[in-house]
């Protein structure tokens, strides 16, 4: 068995969602999301555009010519702009604990999975949980237990709208029974998406049916399920080992007035509390995850429910912890 270095207990903030990858990583993850969800390609030509000096016009006609040589090309940009190496250097320095998530996708001798767990093996500020796709229930046990007993990974992601499944289809209850056994936090891309999946195939209301069948699996929906936000506070009102965090959502935008966060603010410093946590995907922001972890400080909440959603309720999930200090 590959293991990986151990959590880091006591960290400042830890971050429940980023894509830390190399080239061949990138290619892989740019590849699956763009090609079930070529809209994304828009999405996230400004951010390409910044990197490379070019514009979002020529990204996306680039995207449109040759889609295959333009997804080459991006991944060496992103591959130059995020370095590994200065990643674990930035979550030292600041004292953070990242997430990252790999991915079912053929990479290099493996998968994006092995990709990734490779990745997390440069320091323990790394957490590395499997990506399976929902598309192929015995494919994803076969893929999770893998990653889990070979690679060491301790959580599963998945991504609905990539693969046209809702979490909630009967036919996967092997794979939630496998994770809700071995006590893995499962994370679910939850609320908007850029692809031709209905919006809703992860909504709050599919987590609700998934968790009442599968009361003891531990669920993070992933994007906090913006735009139902009140929907997924009452969720996690509901169910006990269901939690959110809020990647891709920028903290300044979020503390916006009109910006549809309000009832995590109010709810989210009472009766959920517990089990809001801090996710930056910070590739999609321009700028690394410190840095939006410091602009947790716009975030209309007290100070002592900040240091909850930064780091408390994240170090509790990731040691298995259900009981949070008081």
């Amino acid at each position: 068995m590959h293991s990986v270095m151990p959590f880091t207990p006591a960290p400042a903030a830890v971050d429940l969602c980023d894509v830390v990858l190399r080239r061949a990583g990138w290619r892989t993850y740019l590849g699956a999301l763009l090609s079930a969800a070529p809209r994304y390609g828009v999405v996230f030509a400004p951010r390409f555009a910044a990197m490379s000096g070019r514009t979002s016009r020529q990204i996306v006609a680039g995207l449109a010519e040759d889609q295959d040589a333009a997804i080459e090309d991006l991944a060496e940009i992103a591959a130059l702009a995020f370095d590994p190496e200065a990643r674990v250097a930035e979550l030292e320095e600041h004292d953070i604990v990242q997430v990252i998530h790999g991915g079912p996708w053929p990479c290099e001798d493996g998968t994006l999975n092995d990709h990734v767990a490779g990745i997390a093996r440069l320091s323990g500020r790394f957490v590395p949980w499997a990506g399976v796709s929902l598309a192929d229930p015995g494919a994803a046990l076969a893929e999770a237990t893998r990653a889990v007993d070979e690679l060491g990974m301790s959580g599963l992601s998945v991504i609905p709208f990539l693969d046209g499944v809702g979490p909630d289809d009967p036919a996967l209850a092997d794979l939630w029974a496998f994770a809700a056994d071995r006590d893995l936090p499962v994370w679910i891309h939850s609320g908007q998406s850029f692809s031709g999946s209905p919006m809703a195939i992860s909504s709050p209301q599919v987590i609700d049916a998934l968790a009442i069948r599968h009361p003891r699996l531990r669920i993070v929906l992933g994007h906090g399920g913006w735009p139902w936000v009140l929907d997924a506070v009452a969720l996690l009102q509901r169910h006990a080992h269901v939690y959110l965090e809020f990647s891709s959502h920028h903290p300044r935008t979020m503390a916006t007035a009109g910006s549809g966060w309000e009832p995590l603010f109010l709810h989210g410093a009472r009766s959920v509390r517990d089990r809001v946590l801090f996710g930056s995907t910070s590739w999609t922001h321009g700028h690394g995850p410190a840095a939006v972890v410091a602009s947790a400080s716009h975030l209309p909440i007290a100070p002592e429910v900040r240091e909850a959603w930064l780091h408390g309720n994240a170090a509790r999930l990731l040691a298995r912890d259900p009981e949070p200090a008081r």
